[in-house]
């Protein structure tokens, strides 16, 4: 049974974990021996984006001879604080970066550092990668949703309903720009919508461009909250989509805004990162060279996401009967999202593993309405598109 009362513990509630119906199924296909041909696992090494081998053996040697004398800085070595400046650009100085272990860290810190005794909300988007909430959970958060709503192919940010949102206990507002799973981009009328309602509330803005290298349009510009007027911006990025290499855990905290609260959020996020020191010395002392000289991997991993994606929805287009003519590509990211209507998805998808041997994403994981798919940018072979829509109860 899994709990969902806050007066339950996490070791009751995560303790007693409910697994769901699709990690059944991957898991008994497994156990059978089946072969499964995975169309959504987010590590992007498992879909041939390998950051060059002699290149980063060669970085890392340096690094660790870098790194033999331990010599900590709580917000990270200068050097590799003053590389992330330099490839976050807009003026950013070293001082306002703080290394961390990954973007999910970061959420939590901003999280943990945001709320206060009474704990307090933050609003974050809907659909969603589902990530939010239990880190919300850990920080002392609660999660409230605004919503994104189609405008053509893009997912947009409807200002009155995060206007609505907003109560006396919200603490943040939580932004993923290109978005997880959709690929939209916020654009001028979402980045100038949160900057306003930021500013008239003293909300902070955290802001998620972790796919910000992976764009298909050129017309899609991945702007961030501190141009439009926001009084405090944590901006997330780091090493793991960027240069695929998300087993070195490196990652970074960025922040802009008003100097009266930039300080006091700069001050506190340093002695939290002192408590924990979680970043490898290793990693730390790489990032200089890795920022630099990884720039052509990840224009190399960014026309392979572009040329892959256009496949992809090539193929949805010629194949997929009425849905297809409603595939396009989407703005940015490694996923695919298609609306197939009234289709029921969650048994779709599960019977795609059972039968076809195919795993896919049902869109409610996300939050999205029934009916939705997503997948990876992953070129298909040509008979899968078919087998995907015959697998889909009506």
């Amino acid at each position: 049974m899994t709990f969902s009362s806050a007066n339950i513990s996490l070791l009751e509630d995560w303790g007693n974990p409910e697994s769901s119906d699709l990690s059944d199924a991957t898991k008994q296909a497994a156990a059978e021996g089946k072969p499964l041909r995975d169309f959504v696992t987010a590590n992007p090494q498992l879909h041939g984006f390998a950051f060059d081998e002699a290149l980063l053996a060669d970085i890392l040697a340096e690094a660790a001879r870098e790194a033999r004398v331990y010599a900590p800085d709580s917000s990270g070595r200068v050097t590799a604080r003053e590389a992330v400046a330099a490839y976050h650009g807009d003026g950013l100085t070293a001082d306002q970066v703080v290394l961390t272990p990954g973007t999910s860290f970061g959420y939590w810190a901003a999280f943990r550092l945001l709320a206060d005794l009474a704990g307090g909300e933050v609003l974050c988007p809907s659909p969603t990668y589902p990530l939010f909430d239990d880190l919300a959970r850990l920080a002392g958060l609660s999660v409230r949703r605004y919503h994104l709503y189609r405008q053509g192919p893009r997912w947009v940010v409807d200002p009155e309903e995060l206007a609505f949102q907003i109560t006396p206990r919200t603490r943040a507002i939580a932004l993923v720009s290109p978005h997880n799973p959709t690929g939209s981009v916020a654009n001028m009328d979402d980045l100038m919508t949160v900057g306003r309602l930021a500013r008239r509330h003293k909300l902070a803005v955290i802001f998620d461009e972790v796919f910000r290298e992976f764009v298909h349009r050129p017309e899609a510009v991945v702007s961030r909250p501190a141009e439009f007027g926001a009084p405090l911006v944590i901006t997330l990025n780091g090493l793991s989509k960027m240069l695929s290499l998300p087993g070195l855990k490196g990652a970074w905290m960025a922040v802009e805004g008003e100097p009266e609260l930039t300080r006091p959020f700069l001050r506190s996020l340093d002695y939290l990162a002192d408590t924990f020191l979680p970043v490898s010395e290793i990693t730390q002392a790489a990032m200089p060279r890795l920022l630099r000289e990884g720039a052509d991997e990840t224009r190399r991993f960014a026309a392979l996401y572009t040329s892959r994606m256009k496949s992809l929805t090539t193929a949805w287009q010629s194949d997929g009967g009425s849905v297809g003519a409603g595939v396009v590509m989407p703005e940015a990211g490694p996923y695919l999202t298609i609306d197939l209507g009234e289709a029921d998805t969650r048994r779709g998808v599960l019977r795609l593993v059972r039968d076809h041997g195919i795993l896919l994403h049902s869109g409610d994981m996300y939050d999205m309405t029934a009916g939705h798919l997503v997948m990876t940018a992953v070129a298909p072979p040509p008979y899968l598109i078919a087998e995907i829509m015959g697998a889909m109860p009506d």
